[in-house]
């Protein structure tokens, strides 16, 4: 080539690179690309110019014709520190290990540049080396303190190696820096919402929403605060948003069917997961949520093969395996459910779990003469059902500590043997006194002693009222009638199954079930500062409740106890008061759905937990009456 025709070459090449940089600012990428995709490397000379034409490919994402022009341009020059910068960009993008070290390199020929760092960091996140990461967006940071990208990558590796708080400073400073930095304020909501703190968290959607009302993200994870709220028709209304936004979305259908199976609507939830599982069939929370519907559907064997396809996936899961273990728990196999049932993810809040204690776990060992400290968990209910193991314990040779909730203390000291209850231990109490050999979970105790159906210990009762407030509601509540105590709903936990509730409303319908020399009395067991506004019990003459003093105090359950032992029967949803009931050797009703709680098995009226207990089922999902109509008959027996 004669020095004419390379200047023409050369000026070809220039011109192209001026009209593609020209259509690249004025938002034309496809023309840019095509005015240097003709151009050949090898006529290309000038380092700069390879790595000017590799940048125009970079931006119009044609990040292959990129790395080769990067390549020229290095073979030109080796020493080109931005031709390593940028090829590693590319390689970034094609999702190439060697990007990490186009960084190093640039950077070890003098590149200092915020975003050399912050693409190394990425790197590194995602290769799951953290403390390096943050080392990397730190010196991005020093480099350009106003770098909200930095911040809020920063900020996610904050958040994955356990330091939350610091995760939304750094979030805060992002979103500071700039305020419709949408993905900044997704991020933030959604740390928010991992710590519990969900109105804070719907603040940041509801932020992210006004800069971008489509994002299909934000939508779902409001969703999903609305939904731990109890605030279903928000949170459908949120799905339904996401999902116009993005109907590929598998996330936002998995949290409709969990909106749906929290709304007893078990055939809608299957419809949600059998779509997030269309479009992505590893998904392994969809195929737990749809086990959920299955199981609330009675499809149990179809429910078991979903989650052992989820432990198949992620062998690890704490969910998956939790469900399986209420699965089998529910059948009755408790052998292999014990198991599972160490699993549950709700031992995590636990004291145990905050303590870690350096003890060891009591796995079944010689306990005679050994000091073991046993740790409450779940709720009260629960609390009721398995305290009784603390007392095998205790026959075992064991000096037992029951570290559990105060409100319970008073309740408990009529346990005999009688327990050593506290509810406070810092670490440095083992070395002013404190001893301990062993230690366990309240609910793990079943599994250590190798509790099987047959062998279900019930020393009934095990609980005891206290004399004085029995004397106090006896004379109180008169001798006339037949009195019946009743207990419509539980907790008013959020997360609790919400269709175990009774229309209170239904149980009018026991007040004709006396005869006529022992009318049936309707007696509330609910603590009146539990009950929610939406029941009013002032237009029902027919429940007679016991007066605002009625369980008032710091303890629960002392005036509840006291009353039960001067009622003939005890009618019950799925609560506590079922246990407390239970445990105190009363007659008791407990009203379940069609699929209950794992503890009250399946196709049975008597509990091998209480055997002064009868169940009544639903036979439709949803419909008390028929229950009600046997508690009813069941009430005219008792009378006659």
């Amino acid at each position: 080539m004669n020095c004419d025709q390379g200047q023409r070459v050369e000026d070809g090449v220039d011109a192209a690179i001026e009209r593609s940089i020209a259509q690249l600012r004025s938002g034309r990428t496809e023309d840019a690309l095509l005015g240097v995709r003709p151009l050949d490397s090898q006529q290309v000379a000038s380092p700069e110019k390879s790595t000017l034409i590799g940048l125009i490919c970079l931006s119009a994402a044609d990040y292959e014709t990129a790395l080769n022009w990067f390549n020229r341009s290095l073979s030109l020059d080796p020493a080109n520190a931005q031709a390593w910068l940028h090829r590693g960009a590319a390689l970034q993008q094609l999702g190439r290990a060697e990007a990490l070290a186009c960084y190093d390199e640039a950077h070890r020929l003098g590149l200092a540049e915020p975003a050399l760092f912050y693409n190394r960091g990425n790197l590194l996140r995602a290769a799951g080396r953290l403390d390096e990461a943050i080392a990397s967006y730190d010196a991005a940071l020093r480099l350009n303190p106003a770098y909200p990208e930095a911040l809020r990558a920063g900020a996610l590796v904050l958040r994955d190696l356990g330091y939350p708080q610091g995760a939304i400073e750094f979030l805060d400073e992002a979103v500071r820096l700039s305020p419709s930095f949408t993905e900044a304020l997704i991020d933030r909501g959604d740390i928010l919402q991992g710590l519990d703190r969900l109105d804070e968290a719907i603040a940041c959607y509801d932020r992210a929403l006004n800069n971008d009302p489509d994002n299909a993200a934000a939508w779902n994870n409001l969703g999903a605060a609305l939904l731990t709220l109890g605030r279903y028709g928000e949170a459908d209304k949120a799905f339904d948003a996401a999902l116009r936004a993005d109907p590929h979305s598998p996330q936002a259908w998995n949290n409709r069917g969990n909106l749906m199976l929290a709304t007893q609507r078990p055939e809608a939830a299957l419809s949600d997961y059998e779509r997030a599982l269309a479009l992505r069939a590893d998904y392994s929370e969809a195929l737990i949520g749809r086990a959920g519907a299955q199981k609330q559907l009675g499809r149990l064997g179809e429910a078991l093969a979903g989650l052992d396809n989820a432990l198949a996936l992620q062998p690890d899961s704490d969910h998956a395996k939790n469900n399986k273990a209420v699965l089998l728990l529910l059948r009755g196999e408790f052998e292999q459910g014990w198991d599972f049932y160490e699993s549950r993810w709700i031992i995590s809040r636990t004291p145990k779990h905050a303590l870690k204690l350096a003890v060891p776990e009591w796995e079944g060992q010689k306990l005679d003469g050994k000091n073991i400290i046993v740790f409450d968990e779940q709720g009260f209910g629960d609390t009721i059902q398995f305290v009784r193991f603390c007392l095998i314990l205790t026959e075992l040779g064991a000096n037992v500590t029951f570290f559990c909730r105060r409100r319970l203390h008073r309740l408990f000291k009529s346990l005999a043997p009688p327990l050593r209850l506290i509810d406070r231990l810092e670490p440095g109490d083992l070395g002013r006194g404190e001893r301990f050999d062993f230690q366990i979970a309240l609910c793990s105790l079943p599994r250590a002693l190798k509790t099987r159906l047959h062998s279900i210990p019930t020393p009934i009762p095990y609980l005891f009222a206290e004399p004085a407030p029995v004397q106090k509601w006896a004379a109180r509540l008169g001798s006339h009638g037949l009195k019946v105590g009743i207990c419509w709903r539980g907790s008013a936990n959020l997360k609790a199954d919400r269709g175990r509730a009774v229309p209170l409303a239904l149980f009018e319908r026991l007040i004709g079930a006396g005869t006529t020399g022992e009318g049936v009395r309707l007696i509330s067991l609910q603590r009146p500062a539990d009950l929610p506004p939406q029941d009013d019990l002032a237009g029902l003459p027919w429940l007679e409740r016991m007066g605002a003093d009625f369980d008032a105090g710091p303890d629960s359950f002392i005036d509840t106890a006291a009353l039960m032992q001067s009622l003939d029967l005890i009618v019950s949803c799925d609560t506590s008061t079922a246990h407390l009931a239970g445990a105190l050797g009363r007659p008791v009703t407990v009203l379940l759905q069609p699929i209950p709680d794992w503890r009250w098995l399946l196709d049975r009226e008597d509990c091998p937990w209480y055997p002064s207990m009868r169940l009544m089922r639903q036979s439709r999902q949803g419909d008390w009456s028929e229950p009600m109509s046997r508690v009813a008959e069941a009430l005219r027996n008792l009378a006659s």
